[in-house]
């Protein structure tokens, strides 16, 4: 049943809007929004955003306007991203809580009543982590949420393919959690200023959960909201040119997400090691051979340098705003890794032997 306010239950369930951005998903996303629609949760409103696909799969979402009234589509005219095509329909959405959800994901039935209770008993609480599991092999892992490394990187709370044996069934807080399966407070969204649109793709999730900390929000990981992601569908449909374009956005938004959310001090200390990891990087690839590598790396960090004006003016409006020091925010989502740990994250992709469907075509 859905979450109810008053101790009768005698009123609606709180409206929730859920944001699906899109992006060329013919074949993925009418699953993911008949999905949704079935959902238990009763006071339920679907957006979609796509972002001017071509491959035809804004014709099967048009289909659901005129059959489904809690169900609209707005199309934008280019891609400019999923944090650009989420800020665009924020600035619309009036619900308390917003869920967002990749194109290429299904939920269990019951999976908003958690997120909805928890934010409701704990206004403290700024965004839900769902479980994600992969679509195929739906007893393993796809993510759950994660923390920062004492060198600036991300480290995942369990591997991708890590069997759920129920050793994560417990509320837990993280660093940030993924759109792929998320629910987000809409007050907390607007008073950190929504996602940073310099954010193309990837990392803006962790920017965005990183500064509800620093405004004294908390990110938590919700065990009994389960979302059924079709992992490395995404990366499949972009061309090989774009895909290396996506690798470039990655790497600039870690350095840029750092620069914004440390503190001076800790900026001293992580900064320096973070870049001397990835311009090493940068060259073990050049040593190898692997000249668009080498390049996107180089470029993201140039385009850091070039962009410290405007990276400067978001940094004092975060700092600002800030409630709690890193020493203290560190004891919470900080992990201490070995540096092998990183090499394996950023030469390959992560290992799904023995997951269940799972082919890299």
């Amino acid at each position: 049943m859905d979450f109810k306010l008053g101790s009768r239950g005698m009123r609606k369930g709180i409206e929730v809007t859920v944001l699906i951005v899109n992006y060329n998903g013919l074949g993925v996303v009418e699953r993911c929004v008949r999905s949704v629609l079935s959902s238990s949760y009763s006071n339920l409103k679907v957006v979609v955003v796509d972002n001017n696909s071509s491959d035809g799969s804004l014709k099967v979402l048009k289909s659901f306007v005129n059959k489904h009234k809690n169900f609209s589509l707005t199309r934008l005219s280019e891609n400019l991203g999923p944090a650009y095509a989420r800020n665009f329909a924020m600035k619309k959405i009036k619900s308390k809580y917003v869920a967002f959800l990749d194109n290429d994901t299904l939920v269990k039935k019951d999976w908003l009543n958690e997120p909805i209770k928890r934010m409701e008993e704990d206004s403290s609480i700024g965004s839900c982590q769902c479980k994600l599991l992969i679509a195929y092999d739906r007893k393993r892992f796809d993510y759950i949420g994660d923390y920062v490394s004492q060198f600036g990187f991300l480290v995942q709370k369990c591997a991708t393919g890590e069997k759920d044996e129920g050793q994560y069934n417990r509320e837990f807080e993280i660093l940030s959690a993924k759109s792929a399966g998320m629910v987000i407070r809409k007050e907390a969204f607007d008073k950190v200023g929504g996602f940073d649109d310099d954010y193309f793709i990837y990392v803006e999730e962790t920017d965005l959960g990183w500064r509800l900390w620093l405004y004294g929000y908390r990110n938590v990981f919700t065990p009994h909201s389960v979302v059924y992601h079709e992992y490395g569908t995404t990366a499949k449909r972009l061309p090989k040119e774009q895909n290396y374009r996506v690798k470039f956005h990655g790497t600039k938004n870690y350095i840029l997400t750092l620069l914004k959310c440390l503190s001076a001090t800790s900026m001293i200390k992580i900064l320096p090691i973070h870049l001397f990891l990835w311009v090493s990087m940068a060259f073990w690839f050049l040593l190898n051979g692997n000249l668009r590598n080498f390049f996107y790396i180089m470029k993201a960090i140039l385009w850091n340098v070039a962009a410290l004006g405007s990276m400067f003016k978001k940094r004092a409006n975060i700092q600002k705003f800030r409630v709690i020091s890193d020493k203290e925010l560190f004891k919470k989502i900080m992990v201490t890794k070995d540096l092998s740990y990183f090499y394996n994250k950023l030469v390959s992709s992560p290992s799904l032997k023995g997951v269940k469907g799972y082919s890299k075509s």
